[in-house]
């Protein structure tokens, strides 16, 4: 294995040193690029906790269907939507695939109709009413912000207050010296990506120099989109190329049952929230620790003798959850060989990892995370 004397002593080459300053210069550009978008993520999470409900209500109708009156029921004028005890809710598409698989409707033809013309969305409804009508009665916890139902989630589904972990989340960032790197806040789930803004040089067997900044992600949804995660983040100095690793939480929001009236579980609420928050801290610290990087150095360094065909490679890359037409990116990117891309010399696993990264960083920001969570997935190998 290439000698890892660069990244212990920092006693780089004059090469080393060239490679670091522009990398440094690069990552505090993007940084300040980012604000914005870390800005803008924070300020939703936050405008949109004061107006987000949560109700109880019965999904269903009794085992013995006599009660042929649901609490919830749908109507389409203009949307679908949801109406319980008088009121309307508009349905996200997060709500409609989750409604789907309590009612057994394949979730994505109830979501093309739901998006279609009127007539489609007219049996949308028919389909969910009709449907809710020869469904055993369950309890589910409906959540909305504003008047949209973005998430129909368990009656057991742990609510958790997301901006308590986050900040948890960010001041361990800080006093390991981290800082905000990225963020983004969709309708239903949110990530923020930190580093260490220090890179540091790995000489590898097979690829050059690399530049790497190491830290720490943190996504969730309040929305069951996806559950509470802390995963190690690495990113590329030189193309600014982010790659996501294992999780090192994976929590899934279930707990006790929710009562009729939530209001009464907001002390349970606070405590598995602190708890959480306390758990978030830990492992934040744990993958800010200098030892995480040097173990993800050598992954590195190993991943760079690792020999692959690529041909081969680029035909599995499908079953690992990339379309057909980003295959063909990851092949054009790899054919090009540029290093701006973070993709030089041998076809080795890591520039096979780095071909995906190149690809994903063009994507629009839910695609680019989920293409960071698959080039890390294939850097699995390393340890196998």
């Amino acid at each position: 294995m290439t000698e890892l004397r660069a990244v212990t002593t920092g006693l780089y080459s004059t090469d080393q040193k060239a490679l670091n300053e522009m990398t440094t210069s690069r990552i505090n550009k993007m940084l300040e690029r980012n604000k914005e978008h870390t800005t803008d993520a924070v300020s939703r999470l936050i405008n949109e906790g004061k107006i987000m409900r949560d109700f109880v209500a019965p999904l269903g109708v009794s085992l013995k269907r006599q009660d042929k009156h649901p609490v919830i029921t749908f109507d389409a004028n203009g949307a679908v939507k949801m109406v319980m005890n008088g009121n309307e809710f508009r349905l996200h598409d997060n709500a409609i695939s989750q409604l789907a698989g309590r009612l057994n409707v394949p979730a994505q033809y109830l979501r093309q109709l739901a998006a279609g013309d009127e007539w489609q969305k007219q049996l949308a409804s028919k389909i969910m009413n009709e449907h809710s009508l020869w469904t055993d009665r369950n309890r589910v916890l409906i959540r909305s912000v504003g008047d949209e139902v973005r998430g129909v989630m368990s009656d057991r589904y742990r609510r958790l207050n997301t901006m308590d972990i986050i900040t948890a989340f960010l001041a361990e960032v800080e006093r390991a010296g981290g800082v905000l790197a990225d963020g983004h806040a969709s309708d239903t789930k949110f990530w923020f990506e930190t580093i260490h803004p220090e890179p540091i040089i790995i000489p590898t067997a097979k690829n050059g120099d690399v530049s790497l900044a190491f830290g720490a992600r943190i996504t969730s949804s309040d929305f069951g989109d996806g559950s509470l995660q802390i995963n190690s983040f690495i990113l590329q100095g030189v193309c600014l190329n982010g790659l996501v690793r294992e999780s090192s939480l994976r929590q899934v929001h279930l707990g006790s049952r929710l009562p009729d009236n939530v209001q009464l579980s907001e002390r349970t609420y606070r405590y598995d929230t602190k708890t959480m928050a306390s758990a978030v801290t830990d492992l934040t610290k744990q993958l800010y620790d200098p030892d995480m990087a040097m173990q993800k150095a050598i992954e590195v360094q190993k991943a760079s003798e690792m020999n692959l065909n690529i041909n081969k490679e680029l035909k599995n890359l499908q079953r690992e959850r990339l379309t057909k037409a980003e295959v063909k990116e990851v092949e054009e990117v790899l054919v090009q060989n540029n290093p701006d891309d973070g993709v030089q010399g041998e076809a080795t696993l890591w520039k096979l990892v780095n071909g995906v990264t190149a690809v994903a960083r063009d994507k629009e920001p839910r695609r680019m995370r989920e293409m960071q969570e698959i080039a890390g997935k294939l850097m699995e190998r390393v340890n196998k």
